[in-house]
């Protein structure tokens, strides 16, 4: 584990740990570019495609709460991040033209959120398991991985009730960019995206989960209405943690649309299921 000091508004000092992360001066948690956000968990309006994933419940109110925290970077040239970002946050909402980021939900409701990045798999086994299973999965796509058979997101649409999400064109490290190359991965992509599903997208996830201040910028001028990071990843069929070593109601889960899939999403449920926990919509938890 790695432990980072962020300060934030006031001048106070949030200790993080991070599970097998390591830092980049590109979005170090000392730059307002890279405080984090947790939402507290009270659900948005419904989007405009539906969650099929029955609630045994209402959802749960409370206020946002604000904590800072550096993310995850990986210089390895692999689509896989180097591990879960921790917790952190400003509260929910643009500040000074910049989207908000988020790593979890704080909420009551015995929920976590899987979402599930890029889209160069598509087994159709994976079809079955979001059906049956009743999961409501938030895909964050890249247009080059979806290009070739976007009709399977569908698929996947009509399945959960969920619209696809921004994760650009080409899957760069965006901290790497100016703010007119960033501009064009996220507004096309968007754009691209729209064209394949109808809706536009409203939420971002950046490659590598690497992004500094040009990249809020960037995505809030394309729309974006946050930017959504995760406090767990499952590389592998192996839950990694930011904190702890189990699942806590409000966290966001990354998993890939890779050959392995099939495997790592029954994973992902069978733990929640395990410790009490459902997959809910994390769409239906973030307002619009």
């Amino acid at each position: 584990m790695i432990r980072g000091t962020a300060l934030i508004a006031g001048g106070a000092l949030v200790t993080a740990l991070l599970a097998g992360c390591s830092l980049d001066a590109a979005h170090t948690a000392s730059s307002p570019s890279s405080r984090q956000s947790h939402i507290t968990g009270n659900p948005a309006p419904a989007p405009s495609l539906p969650s099929k994933a029955p609630t045994s419940a209402a959802p749960t109110s409370a206020a946002p709460t604000v904590s800072a925290s550096p993310t995850p970077s990986d210089t390895s040239g692999s689509h896989d991040p180097v591990g879960p970002t921790p917790t952190g946050s400003p509260a929910y909402g643009k500040t000074g033209g910049l989207i908000p980021v988020i790593t979890r939900i704080d909420t009551t409701d015995p929920v976590v959120f899987i979402t599930i990045d890029d889209g160069f798999d598509k087994d159709p086994r994976v079809l079955s398991v979001l059906e049956s299973r009743h999961v409501p999965v938030t895909p964050f796509l890249t247009v080059d991985a979806v290009r070739t058979k976007p009709g399977f997101f569908t698929s996947v649409q009509a399945i959960t009730g969920q619209s696809v999400q921004d994760h650009t064109i080409t899957h760069p490290h965006l901290s790497r960019l100016d703010l007119a190359s960033q501009t064009h991965e996220i507004c096309d992509a968007a754009e691209t995206l729209t064209g394949f599903y109808g809706g536009r997208p409203w939420l971002f996830r950046p490659p590598y989960g690497e992004y500094d201040q040009t990249t809020r910028k960037a995505a809030a001028s394309c729309g974006m209405k946050a930017l959504v990071l995760w406090d767990v990843s499952l590389p592998h069929a192996v839950l990694r943690y930011a904190n702890g070593s189990v699942l806590h109601r409000g966290d966001i889960i990354l998993i890939h649309w890779r050959a392995n899939l099939y495997r790592d999403i029954n994973v992902a449920i069978d733990a929640a299921k395990a410790q009490g926990l459902r997959v809910a919509a994390l769409q239906d938890y973030l307002p619009r």
